[in-house]
């Protein structure tokens, strides 16, 4: 038996609140601080996945906060560090900064040595298959947004953003037929930016593209865009098979304020293969570890820490009111439950 855990986390986006706190005295910037939990979450998994939904074309460009993002390199450095094998990069801030930013951001990446995907910097790029393999197991990571606002790539180069217009899902379709001709994964991972930003539940269209791009062959898709937690379920396809759908894993780590805006986490899955005479994976265990990121004015040095989320006990405190933590994890844990009841949180 082979066995791999997934370790997927939701948006990270900072605005200048955050970055502002974190320039050093020779002007550079670090979050390890900040963002200390992220370390031993991210580490945890086999394999691990951040999106990445800010640019990080860093000083050269201008650093920016909304509604265009652009965060420090070292944001990437430090995901890099935590152990992020690999970002998404396609969602509804990709062409903030136009062409010029999409790319300094893919080259920045680069030089840190970050694995991305759904942003690319030439169609040959786009062409390349994101593979990892671990413990025996190959997974494959696909990434598109349903989402743009406006910021298109321009005409004739797609590869700068894989979109999903207008809820049509073919090309993931046909990019899945591709890849498992060509690679022969084990386990297909599509992450897809899609829905309204806010709601606790999905909205129809992310039910409608995540039933079609499980029909289309996918194992995991990995939700985001809400800035909010939203529910986990299984698909049964018309092909018989099952799929794993989270449909927003909310923000990681983010400068919003507002209770659910604040709170995040860190899913985890396992991946596991019976034997090499089977084709079949089973998608297992899913487990998510809940975050939290202090954004009270009176919190002092606390101001923008990502923390546990066991760690705010018994009162979140947030500028919007006072919580009771307990209160809050019971709503996220039956909101969850009520449709997978397998899920943990913790």
């Amino acid at each position: 038996m082979s066995k791999v855990k997934l370790v997927a986390t939701g948006d990270t986006l900072l605005h200048s609140r955050i970055y502002d706190l974190c320039k050093t005295k020779d002007g550079k910037y670090d979050f390890t601080k900040k963002m200390a939990p992220a370390e031993s979450l991210l580490k945890a998994g086999d394999i691990s996945v951040v999106n990445l939904e800010s640019l990080v074309a860093g000083e050269e460009l201008g650093l920016t906060s909304f509604p265009k993002f652009n965060n420090p390199v070292e944001l990437a450095e430090n995901l890099k560090s935590f152990g992020t094998d690999l970002v998404t990069n396609s969602n509804n801030h990709t062409m903030d900064l136009g062409e010029e930013g999409a790319l300094k951001s893919i080259e920045n990446l680069e030089k840190v040595g970050l694995m991305y995907v759904g942003s690319h910097k030439s169609k040959k790029d786009q062409k390349e298959f994101r593979i990892i393999e671990k413990n025996g197991l190959k997974c494959a990571f696909l990434s598109y947004t349903a989402v743009t606002l406006g910021n298109n790539a321009p005409k004739n180069k797609g590869y700068l953003l894989n979109t999903i217009v207008k809820s049509q899902t073919k090309e993931i379709r046909r990019e899945i037929e591709r890849l498992k001709k060509e690679k022969n994964p084990d386990a297909v991972i599509v992450s897809v930016h899609f829905g309204r930003e806010y709601p606790l539940y999905p909205v129809s269209a992310q039910k409608e593209i995540a039933a079609s791009i499980s029909d289309a062959g996918a194992d995991i898709i990995i939700g985001h865009h809400p800035h909010v937690l939203q529910p986990a379920e299984w698909i049964i396809n018309s092909r018989g098979k099952k799929t794993f759908v989270i449909y927003s894993l909310g923000n990681f780590y983010s400068g919003q304020k507002g209770l659910y805006r604040q709170i995040g986490g860190a899913l985890s899955l396992d991946i596991i293969k019976k034997s090499n005479k089977s084709a079949d994976i089973k998608v297992d265990n899913p487990v998510l570890n809940l975050t939290f990121v202090d954004a009270n004015r009176k919190s002092g040095y606390q101001m923008h820490h990502l923390l546990n989320y066991i760690e705010k006990n018994p009162y979140i405190k947030t500028e919007h009111g006072d919580f009771d933590s307990l209160d809050v994890y019971s709503e996220l844990s039956k909101r969850y439950k009520d449709w997978m009841p397998e899920m943990k949180l913790k």
